[in-house]
């Protein structure tokens, strides 16, 4: 699942030079500026795969003096048997591994309702929207860490995509399969100057369908490196999987032309 994370925006001023000695006056129109987006782990609804855990998020923006700026985060994920995933989603700070940032969003999806929820607690509210994958038994044959991220890279004119299988290991007690995708960028396909490497690592469990190491470096957008402990096999709280009551739902109204609407 796609989702917005906190990335770093930049806000057009309007600006007026306070001293005489400064210069003329100075405005401007707002600036667009710049806003990125990250992709964390993608959690299926897969039935009778119950977990509890805690997604770490390590993002280092490589800066053009060659140094680099690194901000983190933490944050609890959940599914229960009948496939129903919630999520946090927090901001990000240099010390966001050591202690809880703020929340952004919580996320909850329900596959045999159809529907999900994106409740931003700074505003109590709640936006449903429709969810249209329905609970899975197991998990589609043949599928891998590169597969079950969605995030392999697609095909692109002139990329050379190689795979590299890393073999078998065991992280907090469930089995996971390794394996390696670079894709190396030609030069002059995105502008570039000379052919550059997208590497990515994925340590995938087939019991929980949920790749429990991401690592990934592009030189667009620098390293990110996602990892999940804290592991429970238990079911979690039902609780955990229905929005606060303290939240106002607000439903989304698909209309479709030429077809009665319900009101």
């Amino acid at each position: 699942m796609r989702v917005f994370l906190a990335g770093f925006f930049a806000v057009g001023l309007m600006a007026q030079a306070q001293n005489s000695g400064q210069g003329p006056a100075v405005a401007h129109a707002p600036d667009g500026g710049v806003k990125q987006t990250l992709q964390s782990i993608s959690i299926p609804p897969l039935a009778n795969a119950p977990f509890t855990a805690t997604v770490t998020t390590e993002w280092t923006h490589l800066m053009p003096d060659g140094t680099t700026a690194t901000v983190k985060n933490k944050r609890i994920v959940a599914r229960d048997s009948t496939g129903r995933i919630f999520e946090e989603r927090r901001f990000f700070s240099p010390t966001g591994d050591q202690q809880p940032t703020r929340l952004s969003n919580l996320q909850y999806i329900d596959p045999n309702r159809h529907e999900a929820f994106d409740c931003v607690p700074l505003q109590k509210t709640c936006h449903s929207f429709e969810y249209r994958r329905s609970a899975m038994e197991k998990m589609p044959a043949n599928m891998n860490g590169l597969m079950a991220c969605g995030c392999a890279s697609p095909a692109m004119d002139g990329a050379k995509i190689e795979h590299e299988a890393l073999g078998e290991k065991t992280i907090e007690d469930v089995q996971v399969t390794g394996s390696r995708e670079i894709t190396t960028i030609a030069t002059g396909a995105i502008g570039n100057e000379k052919p550059e490497p997208i590497v990515k690592e994925f340590w995938y469990s087939p019991r929980l369908g949920v790749n429990l190491i991401v690592k990934r470096f592009d030189p667009r957008s620098g390293v990110q490196n996602f990892s999940v402990s804290n592991i429970s096999l238990s079911e979690p709280d039902p609780k955990l999987f229905e929005p606060s009551a303290e939240y106002q739902i607000v439903r989304e109204v698909v209309e479709r032309p030429g077809l009665p609407q319900s009101r």
